[in-house]
């Protein structure tokens, strides 16, 4: 569905200078191909699967929250003078590119394998005395409930889910809005998905908050991104 939803809105947009730039982005980038040439309604142009994340702003919700879990942490400590803060900023940046929890000052955890950021951080060169990443399993009687949601900030993304609740509820009549209209609140419906995606780990089921809101807001996504593609000629 995001496949034939992206494939329309590139074919249907107007033409435009500033249009075309955009897909040239986008092709030189990967995120799309196109199988022929011509007049930009004569294209067709389809998501590669790195198109597809970017229109999501996440791989796949779904195989996220269905992944399973091993039981084991994965925590990483670091103790960073205060002289080398820009070091500090940039490993923080890194921990939250691979949706890392905050648990104390110094000590984020995880529930999936940290190879990829291993790498990550392992290019800037951190010693031990600076910073160790370790393998664990609660041994205090320590509910996983507890752990998660004392490193992610649930109540400001519920917050964060109602506020895009309401956008999805200001989407243009799928009968009368016309497709200007569907693309303008396309926008504002990506910048309040990016909002989530920036907060949300997208944790395996078995970890997420009873009243956790995100598998049924991505569920409205789905649908309302079906409207779209209808409203603008394409098909569901």
């Amino acid at each position: 569905m995001a496949e034939k939803t992206a494939r329309w809105v590139l074919a249907r947009t107007t033409r435009s200078g500033r249009l075309y730039r955009h897909l040239a982005r986008l092709e030189a980038a990967g995120a799309i191909v196109r199988s022929n040439s011509g007049p930009l309604d004569k294209r067709v142009l389809r998501l590669t699967a790195q198109g597809h994340r970017r229109l999501l702003g996440v791989g796949d919700p779904e195989a996220e929250w269905s992944r399973p879990w091993d039981g084991v942490w994965r925590i990483v400590a670091f103790d960073i003078p205060e002289v080398s803060s820009a070091r500090r900023a940039k490993l923080r940046r890194r921990l939250h590119e691979h949706r890392f929890g905050w648990l104390q000052n110094s000590v984020w955890i995880s529930p999936d394998p940290v190879d990829d950021f291993r790498q990550a951080v392992g290019e800037t060169g951190f010693n031990p005395e600076c910073l160790a990443i370790f393998e664990a399993r609660a041994a205090g009687g320590e509910n996983p409930a507890a752990l998660v949601n004392g490193a992610w900030d649930f109540p400001q993304l519920a917050k964060d889910y109602g506020n895009y609740r309401e956008v999805l509820r200001l989407r243009p009549d799928r009968i009368v809005g016309t497709a200007a209209a569907w693309f303008r609140w396309l926008e504002s419906e990506h910048r309040a998905w990016r909002r989530i995606v920036r907060r949300d780990p997208f944790l395996p089921a078995v970890l997420l908050p009873l009243d956790y809101p995100g598998r049924a807001v991505w569920a409205m996504r789905l649908k309302t991104l079906r409207e779209f593609a209808t409203a603008v000629g394409g098909e569901a």
